[in-house]
């Protein structure tokens, strides 16, 4: 019984560098054929807003800022009774100043104490102030962020915007930095050129504004 026979085909690398030629434009064009066939992206509708601005010209804003102010006053007039109190002490004290307390008396030694207890008590008072209206502060501008926020999606929802982004054309380079601070400043901007009709800045204030007289949102 003969066995099989084997058939090699042997090409010359001219041949062989037609095939693979021949290979490579078949891909090419398939390719082309099926970038050709996609259909071309549609237009994407963007739109950019003023962050600041918006912040400074919402009516909710003055109000609570304004509210704000009024606590600390407030608080202040304490701040203010305690260290009336200890410049009172203090002169007590101080023989300079008109002290008639003696150093070393009974009564001295208890007027130094009630003195440094009331400058504790206003340096600890001073620190818990700072932190609270730093809080306040913090949560007025969360909520603030949140209702800009909703106004732009709502807006953006309406008028058909796929993408609104932070203007931040105003924002200019320093004049003079060094090149680290410089390329920070260069990186850090979002937004090289927009046009005016693509602002909707005064549309989320109006929006909020209006909101805000009728009450119509928290």
């Amino acid at each position: 019984m003969q066995s099989p026979k084997c058939i090699t085909l042997r090409l010359s690398r001219g041949a062989l560098g037609l095939v693979l030629g021949a290979a490579l434009l078949t891909t090419l064009a398939w390719q082309a054929g099926a970038n050709a066939a996609r259909p071309p992206a549609n237009p994407t509708a963007l739109a950019v807003v003023n962050l600041p601005k918006v912040l400074q010209s919402l009516d909710e804003r003055t109000v609570r800022q304004d509210a704000m102010t009024k606590a600390t006053e407030s608080r202040q007039k304490q701040l203010d009774e305690l260290t009336k109190r200890i410049e009172a002490l203090t002169l007590e004290l101080d023989p300079e100043q008109g002290g008639t307390i003696k150093q070393g008396t009974t009564e001295y030694r208890d007027k130094l104490i009630q003195l440094r207890e009331l400058q504790v008590t206003l340096d600890a008072r001073f620190k818990l102030l700072e932190q609270v209206l730093s809080f306040e502060r913090g949560t007025i501008m969360r909520e603030l962020y949140q209702k800009i926020e909703s106004g732009v999606n709502r807006i953006a929802e309406r008028d058909g915007y796929d993408v609104v982004l932070l203007d931040d054309t105003d924002f200019k380079l320093p004049n003079e930095a060094g090149q680290d601070d410089m390329n920070r400043a260069i990186l850090a901007r979002s937004v090289l050129y927009r046009h005016n009709s693509t602002d909707i800045t005064d549309q989320v204030v109006q929006l909020l504004n209006n909101e805000f007289k009728a009450g119509t949102r928290p």
